[in-house]
């Protein structure tokens, strides 16, 4: 091998992002599968859980405890109002960010079915992983984000004072 091919091997093997990445993929290719049954993607579970977890969230709410931008959320959330499984309300004046969602009855309905499929979902990856193993994996993912998020905000104070 080359050395800049040796450098590309370190970035898949030593990378974070990278894994973290990879990781992701396959993991929403699994909760997919999982919830391919009930007619909903993984992305699709993620934020309906986080509109019937909260009372009432803004599109802005979800967006930042998702760290996804509002755009983007924005076309999953009417693809599901679309569907008749969340509706909103209020926001005059604050634009479509600030209006309020909540689940439909039909939206409660399939979470009850989709909590189910998560909870066997769940269970299965923790037998393969191993129940020890799935809590530290979700206490690293954790910590590694935060590390992350302390990281990216330090890189944009020093861009900020070199300016």
């Amino acid at each position: 091998m080359t050395e800049t091919a040796d450098l590309y091997r370190r970035v898949e093997t030593e990378c974070p992002a990278f894994q973290a990445r990879v990781t992701a993929r396959a993991l929403t290719r699994y909760y997919n599968a999982c919830f391919r049954p009930l007619g909903i993607t993984a992305e699709q579970f993620n934020l309906l859980v986080g509109i019937g977890g909260s009372h009432e969230p803004t599109l802005a709410e979800l967006a930042a405890r998702a760290g996804v931008d509002a755009t983007t959320l924005s076309r999953s959330v009417k693809s599901l109002e679309r569907r008749g499984l969340v509706r909103n309300h209020g926001g005059r004046g604050l634009g479509r960010a600030g209006k309020r969602l909540l689940l439909t009855e039909g939206g409660r309905r399939l979470m009850d079915e989709s909590m189910a499929a998560w909870e066997r979902a769940r269970f299965r990856l923790a037998d393969a992983l191993g129940e020890e193993t799935s809590r530290v994996a979700g206490s690293v993912m954790s910590r590694l984000a935060i590390a992350a998020q302390a990281a990216a905000s330090a890189v944009s104070q020093t861009e900020t004072s070199d300016s």
